[in-house]
């Protein structure tokens, strides 16, 4: 995982260097959504980072509950396909939630989903 870049007070010119010791290597599995306001002026961004170890049902249907609770009014999910996503948990959550609508983007279509992108 790569260092979070910040901005720094330090003198014109000269770099700060900081030094971190961390595995170049180290698994991160993330969940995100882009919320759109209905009248296009505010974009957010929900994200979920889980440190070694990979998204699984329960974890989307945390993620849902969160965004059913910020999120006012009924909302659209754009997914991949993915096996998290077709979680009996998950489907019992969006069965309950009616104002949640899922939308399913075409399988082998990671271009069109703009949470991939970060």
């Amino acid at each position: 995982m790569m260092p979070v870049l910040r901005r720094t007070w330090a003198p014109r010119g000269v770099t700060p260097t900081l030094s971190v010791r961390a595995r170049s290597h180290e698994k991160v599995s993330g969940i995100g959504a882009l919320i759109v306001s209905p009248r296009r002026r505010r974009l957010t961004l929900a994200l979920a980072l889980h440190p070694r170890r990979n998204i699984r049902g329960p974890e989307v249907r945390r993620f849902l509950r969160h965004l059913g609770r910020h999120v006012r009014g009924p909302f659209i999910l754009l997914w991949d396909r993915g096996r998290s996503h077709k979680h009996r948990l998950v489907r019992a959550w969006l069965e309950a939630h009616r104002r949640c609508h899922p939308v399913w983007l075409p399988p082998y279509a990671p271009e069109l989903n703009p949470v991939e992108l970060l």
